[in-house]
């Protein structure tokens, strides 16, 4: 699309002394400090009356800035607020996550404050054509997921708690974000260092290949002519089955894997292994060894503890000790992470490692190995145990290893105060660069309005597909943002695969309700419609979020469609536990039944139609409920 301004201003950094205006910067200009083929580095200087402010950043190749700020006093001095601004257009600044607020639409204002307990020191603001991620930093760098306990709030931006965000609309056409520390005493010569990462979205352009990723999922592996037989072609092989029983380490079942992926290329299939960081089985052969460093690679915890330790604790704090091999052999000093029994009295009982460490070197060389000596086709990645230069370093392994591979990436909903009351998508988003797909669902209500949806689970702001996951997602609504559940996982997509095929969704232009230029709207805000055009026809997807059955007459703009409307039907075609094969004329009410929808090929083919009684049972809505008077048709077909 056309390229679009995010800022209303340029940002600033302010400094209001105690009693006087902000102070006013001079700046020297930027010297530009490092370029290569992935990013560019620049420093600035700019003094006011007593204040000195260096920047130093770097711009990478996929948007992201990385900015280091540092400020000094020359004489000591009492200032009433250190703040960043972030003045946004208002018309871009639809939707927000982050900062403890949960994804939708942006309220008119929204205030926070830093917690140790909480690692949502983020935020996402922008629609889905433009927008803008910015992440407050720690002085080094962290990855800190669930809260700040380890590494403490941050300094200068939490300013012993006084400091916090806001976001505010301030007149017709801006959005002001205000990271600010509170009043503070600043010593002559103390410096006080901000630093922050923006990250533009989206990402990256949808990718078509989409429509053609048909998942295999699920908790046993199953025999590879067996997925084949169902159309799928891109098998993930969970932790804790027979050919990935023991969790993030691969290596000693490499012959079975190997094996397995030979036979899935040999039918131009793909193979995807669970295999990340942040716990480590006990069968690792290295267990001993990573030991040795003491809390570097592996996490303090209790570890064993004798029972009547246990009631000394207060209520509610009953801590596991792990299974009875950590409890014989590691008995101290260790986090009990994931358990896998994997029968006959054995168990793959992981303990948790740290956040980064010298670990990752070895994962990364892991990986690799597994690439080209395995033959894997990417990661299936459950959360994700690094940051984003680790992320980068795994996506060029797997490049150069193996073009083409793939990584999905899956996660709970960290919504909560035991998982820093953080957005998925927000806490995530400066890795999903590297990624190519998400499968965000667990935890996640499918009844939640469409706001929430296109924000935190369907990923379409942000260059990405996705696709549902608990109790298989609702049919109707994923279509509206192009989402399926997976084959072996809840739900069975193979249905919706085939109109996708028939259609050729993959050479279609998809333009969500979202798009002010969609060419089919509904006229209202709880029954949705994105669009699939191709030449000559166009896929209609429609999903209610109504409480009650609905009526939709579609307002429909023929010419931006290449459509004649004299010649033109609706047809839905029938796809099993989803909807009846149905023609409806352009102007006809259509009936839409709550949490339900249609899929409606719009085109000028003719087809054979029969009296509307013969509506069936499964329809989404009955003859009775429909509206008097329009014509409402069910296709001819063979009996």
């Amino acid at each position: 699309g056309p390229a679009q301004e995010l800022l209303a201003e340029p940002m600033r950094i302010i400094v209001e002394p105690e009693g006087s205006v902000p102070v006013a910067w001079h700046a020297a200009g930027a010297t530009i400090t490092a370029h290569t083929p992935g990013s560019v580095a620049w420093e600035a200087v700019s003094t006011a009356e007593s204040w000195d402010l260096v920047c130093r950043a770097q711009l990478e190749c996929d948007g992201y800035t990385n900015f280091r700020l540092t400020l000094k006093s020359q004489h000591a001095a009492r200032v009433r607020d250190i703040r960043l601004e972030i003045p946004l257009r208002r018309d871009i600044a639809t939707y927000m996550m982050g900062l403890g607020r949960k994804g939708g639409y942006r309220p008119p204002r929204w205030e926070w404050k830093w917690d140790i307990a909480r690692t949502n020191n983020q935020f996402w603001i922008g629609d889905v054509h433009a927008g803008l991620s910015c992440k407050l930093k720690h002085l080094e760098d962290r990855w800190d997921l669930f809260n700040l306990q380890e590494s403490g709030l941050y300094r200068d931006w939490s300013n012993h708690g006084l400091g916090g965000c806001t976001v505010e609309e301030a007149g017709a056409d801006q959005v002001i974000v205000r990271a600010y520390t509170g009043p503070r005493d600043v010593a002559a010569g103390e410096e006080l260092h901000f630093h922050f990462g923006l990250l533009i979205t989206p990402l990256k352009t949808l990718d078509q290949d989409h429509w053609q990723w048909r998942y295999f999922h699920r908790a046993a592996a199953a025999p590879v002519t067996e997925v084949a037989a169902t159309g799928a072609n891109v098998i993930n092989l969970h932790q804790g089955d027979g050919l990935n029983p023991h969790i993030n380490y691969p290596f000693l079942t490499a012959p079975q894997l190997a094996a397995y992926a030979a036979e899935a290329h040999a039918r131009q299939m793909k193979v995807k292994i669970y295999y990340t960081v942040r716990e480590l089985s006990n069968y690792a052969a290295e267990f001993w060894a990573l030991r040795s460093f003491g809390p570097e690679i592996y996490t303090p915890g209790p570890g064993f503890r004798i029972a009547d330790q246990f009631a000394q604790q207060p209520a509610g704090d009953r801590r596991p000790t792990g299974g009875a091999w950590l409890c014989e052999h590691a008995i101290t000093d260790y986090a009990p992470a994931w358990h896998q029994p994997l029968g006959n009295g054995h168990c793959d009982a992981a303990i948790a490692t740290a956040g980064l460490s010298r670990w990752h070197n070895y994962y990364l060389e892991g990986l690799n190995w597994l690439v080209r000596q395995v033959g894997i086709d990417g990661l299936y990645l459950d959360g994700i145990g690094y940051d984003r230069e680790i992320m980068k370093r795994v996506r060029k392994v797997l490049e150069r290893a193996r073009p083409g591979c793939l990584i999905d990436f899956h996660s709970g909903n960290h919504f909560h105060p035991q998982y820093g009351l953080n957005n998925c998508a927000n806490l995530y988003l400066e890795l999903f660069p590297c990624i190519d797909s998400l499968w965000f669902g667990e935890g996640f209500d499918y009844n939640e309005p469409p706001d929430f949806w296109l924000v935190e689970m369907a990923g379409i702001p942000y260059g990405l597909f996705g696709e549902m996951l608990q109790g298989g997602g609702n049919p109707w609504r994923g279509m509206i943002y192009g989402m399926t559940n997976r084959l072996g996982w809840g739900g069975d997509p193979r249905e919706l695969w085939r109109v996708w095929d028939e259609f050729g969704i993959q050479h279609a232009r998809m333009i969500g309700y979202w798009d002010k230029a969609c060419p089919v709207k509904t006229g209202r805000d709880d029954v949705l419609a994105t669009v699939y055009q191709r030449e000559g026809k166009t896929l209609v997807a429609l999903a209610s979020w109504a409480a009650e059955p609905a009526g939709i007459r579609l307002a429909i703009d023929f010419q931006q469609l290449g459509l004649d409307p004299a010649k033109s039907h609706l047809y839905a075609p029938r796809v099993a536990e989803f909807q009846d094969e149905v023609v409806f004329e352009p102007d006809a009410t259509i009936p839409v039944a709550p949490g339900r929808g249609w899929l409606l090929v719009l085109d000028e083919q003719q087809r054979e139609v029969v009296p509307v009684e013969e509506l069936g049972a499964g329809s989404a809505m009955s003859y009775e409920e429909s509206l008097a008077g329009d014509r409402l048709h069910i296709a001819g077909r063979q009996q």
